[in-house]
């Protein structure tokens, strides 16, 4: 766990401490490198803080570790108890970095997994939220099941990546 957080999940942070933050959220399976590896992505002069998932994967009676994940449940149609769990716990470091941010928000990348619940987070706390960058991702197919105030996201800028820079779609955001 990163000092710098009172949440539970592990962080590694990188950059610029005085630039606007931008939280790392890795695919399933993956681990905090991965989460780094999507730093790539983010602007010059930027904080990037990679986030490790809640929930470690083992496999078989040697228990070797096989990366960790966000939620329980197929990529489309998360399981409440352990989503909501994950996105408590990025509810604090989103915060924290955001009231540490010169703009008061901060930057969401995800991959997979991780940007079904950057794009989740947006939808709770886009006045929170500079830009979301989801790989790989869509909103879940169970969007309706889960429990929470969804919220304009006028204003906001999501773009969502394929696997290839031809799957890329921008909404700009309305002002």
């Amino acid at each position: 766990m990163s000092a710098r957080t009172k949440s539970l999940l592990y962080t590694k942070r990188q950059g610029d401490p005085g630039g606007t933050p931008w939280l790392l959220l890795h695919d399933r399976h993956g681990d905090l490198p991965d989460a780094e590896a999507l730093g790539a992505a983010c602007p010059d002069g930027t904080l990037r803080i990679a986030v490790r998932a809640p929930r470690l994967q083992t496999s078989g009676a040697t228990s070797r570790v096989g990366g960790f994940y966000w939620y329980f449940g197929p990529i489309d149609r998360p399981e409440l108890s352990t989503l909501g769990d994950a996105l408590y716990q990025l509810e604090i470091v989103l915060l924290e970095a955001a009231q540490a941010s010169p703009t008061g928000k901060a930057g969401l990348i995800g991959k997979g997994e991780g940007g079904v619940v950057a794009l989740l987070m947006a939808q709770i706390w886009p006045d929170k939220i500079e830009k979301v960058i989801a790989i790989d991702s869509s909103l879940p197919t169970n969007l309706d099941d889960i429990p929470f105030d969804r919220r304009e996201l006028d204003g906001l800028n999501i773009e969502l990546r394929g696997t290839s820079p031809s799957d890329t779609i921008t909404r700009a955001s309305a002002e």
